[in-house]
């Protein structure tokens, strides 16, 4: 943690140059950095937030620190713009992963508790809509799927439950739902670093592994497919990682013995835009033979570079889209370049867009792609290892 900077007046020296150094950041770096907020308001906020951040408490300040940071994609189109802690400023973190299913908020896995599957129903007293609104306004966003897919990252770290007035130190009570019961437990948190090291790098967002969910299987390969019953060929892509020549040309010879064709991009969180081009084209081939037979499957977590993707195939093929909205956006900014503020009371990393990407058309108003055929996420689905989204594919046409 960095020492106390020294102060003039209300106002901390040193968090007012980082301040005043990620405006000029933001301004030098970003596109259109006041795309969502005017720039008179958001300069009044974080003029608000230099003179009494030395009043604040640290949970406090870093979250008005994010507060801040989110005024910036309040309209959508940023949601990569995150306000980071520096890993070494890292709080604790409640020992579960949730995910917040259409039907609730649920504990999707424990660390060495029997907590899996519950239904969250309130953290320190608070109900668990109550706790939800109140981290709303920290969360980045390109649209409004994106905040249930992100709001973990907030939700799960006590130091901002604190500082929003949810918590205070030591163990946290937590009210839980199960077979109808409502029980009330304490659990201690843990540190960032025992989170990351057992729910690893998703462990915020992304549902755990499952043995019987095609899209949570555990595999090395982020391209992969399967030929299912009646003419229908499933292709899993869980990161947008290179797919070369060959595994497009093995992908164009197995569409082309099939009725249908699903390709899965749910909890797919992105990667880089350069490696799908062959898929693309390929799926572009694929479509010509297959009007209304060619699927595409996306959730809230579906973001960055596989939302250009998903947005792409939209736009260039005839391809249903089965499931949930995308967390990610059609025209959005992003190449997010970190900005250090390591005289905050918390040290903090601020992302600062670089880039503009436009996959849809130029006046194209949505945030989203709203899938053709919605299916909810229900958590009796997941804990069952039903895949009501790849059945209403199956089912559809």
């Amino acid at each position: 943690m960095a020492a106390p900077s020294s102060t003039v007046g209300t106002i901390d020296v040193g968090a007012a140059v980082d301040l005043d150094g990620f405006l000029a950041e933001l301004e030098m770096t970003h596109p259109a950095p006041f795309h969502g907020i005017s720039r008179e308001d958001f300069v009044g906020a974080l003029d608000e937030l230099k003179a009494g951040i030395d009043q604040m408490s640290l949970a406090s300040a870093l979250v008005e620190t994010m507060r801040l940071t989110a005024l910036l994609s309040r309209q959508g189109r940023d949601g990569h713009q995150f306000a980071i802690p520096h890993q070494e400023a890292e709080g604790p973190i409640l020992p579960f992963r949730i995910f917040e299913f259409d039907d609730g908020v649920f504990i999707a896995d424990a660390l060495e508790t029997d907590l899996g599957g519950a239904r969250l129903v309130a953290i320190g007293g608070h109900p668990i809509g109550e706790v939800l609104a109140a981290v709303e306004p920290l969360v980045p966003r390109d649209g409004p799927a994106t905040v249930p897919s992100f709001r973990p990252f907030f939700t799960l770290r006590t130091q901002v439950l604190e500082g929003l007035g949810l918590l205070s130190a030591g163990p946290v009570e937590i009210s839980l739902e199960r077979a109808g019961t409502i029980e009330t437990v304490n659990v201690d948190p843990i540190s960032f670093e025992d989170f990351q090291g057992w729910g690893g790098p998703g462990g915020f967002t992304f549902l755990p592994e499952s043995a019987t969910l095609r899209y949570r299987l555990s595999r090395d390969d982020t391209f992969w497919m399967e030929d299912l019953a009646d003419g229908v060929l499933y292709a899993r892509y869980s990161a947008v990682a290179p797919v070369g020549t060959g595994q497009a040309e093995e992908f164009l010879g197995r569409a082309a013995a099939s009725e249908r064709v699903v390709l899965d991009l749910r909890h797919n969180p992105g990667g880089d835009n350069h490696n799908y081009g062959l898929l693309l084209a390929a799926l572009q081939d694929v479509s010509v033979d297959r009007i209304g037979r060619l699927f595409v499957l996306t959730d809230q977590v579906t973001f960055s570079a596989a939302s250009n993707l998903a947005t792409e195939i939209e736009q260039t093929t005839g391809a249903l889209f089965v499931g949930e909205a995308m967390g990610g956006g059609l025209n959005f900014w992003d190449d997010v370049k970190f900005y250090p503020m390591p005289h905050l009371p918390v040290p903090m990393r601020i992302g600062v867009s670089t880039r503009y990407h436009e996959m849809s058309t130029p006046d194209d108003p949505r945030l989203t792609i709203d899938p053709d055929i919605a299916v909810p996420s229900l958590s009796s689905d997941y804990f069952s290892g039903r895949d009501s989204a790849l059945e209403a594919a199956l089912a559809a046409g």
